[in-house]
């Protein structure tokens, strides 16, 4: 792959693939959801989008109306065996990826991904994802994601947002059902909100 190619660990409802690539192709996922631009360049992320571990954690915070509850953030500091679904696409597409999810056009977000990998993060804005973090390398190129920049207090998530994570994983992993569910139970927002079996109900759930 060329360097301009980077890995997008995604953690929240990006980790479905039809959800995705609205933020690549344009459109809207569902009828709650917004209309996205799509990104300036269309064409489909790489073939394979592993699911990588690391020294990370996931949780939920704040509110969204859109998802009804909680929305996921990744820390990259400390370190509760969280994981990332992996998207091979070109460092424009995730940059105009992180525009939308940060209520710009793509465009608005020029980053130099050398200058961020040095760096290990770099801030765009005051708004939910406006950090821009580098997770590491992963064969060969730059693992990017974005999160909060502050602290949030836990808050549960939703029935449908944590619906499309949950058959994000599964869709990358169909038979790690086990460990997936591990890795939610373990998350702020869920862990004193939901319970293993209602995890189970929602990877029957059409998405």
């Amino acid at each position: 792959m060329g360097s301009d190619r980077i890995w997008y660990g995604a953690y929240g409802s990006n980790v479905l693939e039809a959800r995705f690539l609205r933020y690549i192709q344009g459109g809207s996922y569902g009828p709650n959801n917004a209309e996205h631009v799509g990104a300036r360049d269309n064409q489909q992320p790489g073939p394979t989008s592993p699911i990588v571990h690391g020294p990370w954690s996931l949780s939920f915070g704040l509110s969204s109306e859109r998802w009804g509850g909680g929305v996921a953030f990744l820390n990259p500091h400390i370190d509760e065996g969280a994981c990332v679904r992996c998207w091979d696409i070109t460092a424009e597409q995730f940059m105009d990826v992180a525009a939308q999810e940060n209520g710009l056009r793509p465009g608005d977000v020029q980053l130099d991904i050398a200058e961020v990998r040095e760096a290990g993060e770099l801030q765009i804005g005051d708004s939910w994802y406006s950090r821009i973090v580098h997770l590491g390398d992963f064969h060969g190129q730059p693992l990017m994601t974005f999160t909060s920049s502050k602290s949030v207090e836990p808050r549960a998530p939703g029935e449908p947002y944590l619906a499309v994570i949950l058959n994000g994983f599964l869709e990358a992993a169909p038979s790690q059902l086990s460990q997936h569910l591990d890795r939610l139970m373990r998350a702020r927002g869920v862990d004193s909100a939901w319970t293993r079996e209602a995890l189970i109900e929602l990877a029957k759930l059409e998405t």
